[in-house]
């Protein structure tokens, strides 16, 4: 048989209360216990008939429990997943919870002794599936059990089963009979088990807005101080009087202690309140609260009396009023004269501790101001003295700039005798050139003009520029630099016309190939003569490399960048400007001297930040700060080539005739091309 103990699903009421109660008075005020509750209402089932009063006895139940204090959660047609989602809310809501409540209007079944209760995606073939696809009314009371007080289960399961049918077409596997209604809950310790019905029977569904029980318990909410039991015998006696005799609830009750759903007052508690307390307000809130009490005569005698007994107490006490009002009047006169005496000397004392206080403050003031001024006159003394310092130190070191500059003008004239010793030397060399060159000379002759305008021009707009900067001392920092940016400017400008006219005259020189090799004998003395020429003139002669070329300009180039180098970037690897400044290098870096130039020591360079040697200033610069700025002269004056001021004359253009250049020299290298003029800018002298 595939039915064992089945089930006809119908609407039962069980009421389980579990656990330790609170015990309270028969009816009781406002409490701050926490009171929580779960309803469920299915009505809309998918394989059985709607139920039509589930709903409104699911809102109606909602509705009395929240006016009663209690935490609703109310939710409708939930299939099995959604009761299962809805128990797992209510547990943790519970917890702790000093009174739970679980009510459920809906279908439900009994198999095996055990109750269910169907959701409304239920639809077991067989009896299998009952308790995988329908909810165990066990499940709800453990929900119930995380409560600390009363545990109260409500279900109105009812109406015959329409799976019933189903179940019983179905082969059954064991041979066991059908049961009608519910199963009995087992009784224990702490509970109360309430039924719409007797236990394994069939309630009524009802033809008005809720069942039969469910009409008769939310009627009975609303009444106060009702204890639990008697609510339940007078809702059994309720649906037993409306269903004449057919249904009957079943009620089983364990609890240690009373419970009651409305806690509002009733008369009888309210007037054992007021009845001995002589508050009148209280007997006149009784009487408007309970109007029609058969205790209300008890009360307006009660109010009487003691209206009666206030009014006579107020009389006494205007009496006593009257005379302790003489006496206070008496006493106040003689109060009064005494005040007047004591405002009089206390006004005294308060005008002499104002005097006094005057005094201290205009003392004090005189004192703030003498320490005020002998802390100004501190400071200033401090900062006079700062000042001195500073002065002596700014004269120390223009003392020590000017001995620098004493032997920098020295050396200045050195390198200048070595260059015209040189220069002698070219011209007597270039003299045998002289005539194939005269028309390069001629142009070139016209770029040296141009180039001296233009460096005429600069230069007295130099010399304003570095007037201006003296006369503004502390806008220096800012036209030092702009003067630096012209000078690079110009060393540049300077550099492309260099280039072009070794250009032009390479072109010359290669011209001229044909009458030097003609003149081969003459070639010879002069390789002869140049032979007794010091060792620094062999070098520069020497032909060297493209690649070192260039590269010895990149490193010049970089030691100018960090500082160490003030020549032009084409000077040759040995020339005395060079080595000084690798030397300079080396000595502040602690490496070793590279003997030709060194793509190594070039990548050592580039890794150079920021400046390593300190500025080495000409005789015609001074040093400011981190760079060489041009020394200038008073209107009139002009510097002369060795950094001294001298009055201005016209200015004589030199012509220095070109050398020719061996064919074994490097058409790159700017002396062996040497031709022209020099001129100095900045301190620096160029040639071309």
């Amino acid at each position: 048989m595939i039915l064992a103990r089945l089930l006809i699903i119908c609407r039962l009421a069980i009421a389980v209360g579990v656990g330790f109660v609170t015990v309270v008075e028969a009816a009781p005020g406002e409490t701050s216990e926490r009171r929580v509750a779960l309803v469920i209402g299915n009505s809309t089932y998918r394989t059985v008939p709607a139920l039509p009063n589930t709903a409104n006895d699911a809102s109606d139940v909602a509705e009395g429990l929240r006016n009663n204090g209690f935490e609703v959660i109310e939710a409708r047609n939930l299939d099995r997943r959604g009761m299962g989602e809805a128990l797992g809310r209510f547990a943790r809501l519970a917890d702790g919870a000093d009174a739970a409540l679980f009510y459920y209007a809906g279908h439900g079944l009994q198999f095996r002794g055990e109750n269910y209760l169907v959701s409304t995606d239920s639809a077991p073939s067989d009896e299998f599936g009952i308790p995988y696809e329908t909810t165990r009314v066990a499940d709800v009371i453990e929900a119930l059990s995380n409560a600390k007080g009363p545990r109260i289960l409500i279900l109105d399961a009812c109406r015959n089963n329409p799976l019933s049918d189903r179940l019983a077409r179905a082969p059954r596997t064991r041979s066991t009979g059908e049961t009608r209604g519910l199963a009995r809950i087992a009784q224990n310790q702490g509970m109360v088990v309430a039924y719409a019905t007797q236990a394994n029977d069939v309630a009524a569904d009802g033809a008005g807005r809720n069942s039969p029980f469910t009409a008769a318990f939310v009627e009975q909410l609303r009444e106060p101080g009702v204890e639990v039991g008697q609510l339940f015998r007078r809702v059994a006696v309720e649906v037993n009087k409306k269903t004449d005799g057919r249904q009957t609830p079943e009620l089983s009750i364990s609890l240690l202690g009373d419970f009651y759903f409305n806690l509002r007052e009733t008369d009888v508690t309210a007037w054992s309140k007021v009845r001995a307390s002589g508050d009148a307000p209280a007997l006149k809130g009784f009487l408007e609260r309970f109007p029609a009490s058969v205790l209300a005569d008890a009360a307006k005698a009660r109010l009487d009396v003691l209206e009666r007994t206030q009014r006579e107490a107020t009389l006494r006490r205007q009496l006593d009023q009257f005379e302790e009002d003489r006496r206070k009047a008496e006493n106040a006169a003689e109060a009064a004269n005494r005040q007047e005496r004591l405002r009089l000397e206390a006004e005294r004392q308060e005008r002499q501790k104002l005097a006094d206080t005057h005094a201290d403050v205009l003392r004090k003031a005189q004192q703030d101001a003498v320490r005020a001024q002998a802390e100004q006159k501190k400071l200033l003394d401090a900062r006079l003295a700062q000042l001195e310092e500073e002065k002596r130190r700014f004269q120390s070191e223009l003392a020590n700039r000017a001995t620098s500059e004493e032997k920098r003008a020295q050396s200045d004239k050195e390198r200048e005798r070595l260059s015209a010793e040189r220069e002698r030397i070219a011209t007597e060399q270039a003299q045998r050139l002289k005539a194939a060159e005269t028309a390069a000379s001629r142009q070139k002759q016209d770029e040296d003009e141009r180039l001296a305008k233009r460096l005429l021009l600069l230069e007295e707009q130099n010399r304003k520029s570095t007037l201006e900067l003296s006369d503004r001392f502390k806008a220096e920092q800012g036209l030092r630099d702009a003067a630096e940016r012209e000078r690079v400017k110009l060393l540049q400008e300077l550099e492309a016309e260099k280039r072009r006219a070794n250009e032009e005259l390479l072109r010359v020189q290669k011209e001229v190939a044909l009458a030097a090799e003609a003149a081969k004998t003459a070639a010879t003395a002069s390789s002869t003569q140049m032979a007794s020429l010091p060792r620094a003139v062999d070098a520069e002669e020497l032909p060297t490399p493209q690649d070192s070329r260039v590269l010895a300009r990149t490193i010049n180039l970089e030691l100018s960048r960090i500082g160490c180098f003030n020549g032009a970037a084409t000077e040759g690897w040995t020339s005395p400007n060079v080595k000084e400044a690798v030397q300079l290098f080396i000595k502040l870096a602690n490496v070793p001297a590279p003997e030709r130039p060194d793509p190594n020591f070039l990548n050592l360079l580039q890794k150079q930040d920021e400046r390593v040697c300190a500025p080495t200033c000409s005789v015609h610069q001074l040093l400011r700060g981190n760079a060489c700025v041009a020394k200038t002269c008073p209107r009139g004056e002009t510097l002369n080539g060795d950094g001294g001021c001298v009055a201005d004359k016209k200015r004589v253009v030199r012509q220095v005739p070109s050398r020719p250049a061996p064919a074994i020299r490097a058409p790159a290298a700017p002396k062996s091309t040497r031709s022209g003029r020099c001129f100095s800018f900045n301190g620096q002298s160029f040639c071309e």
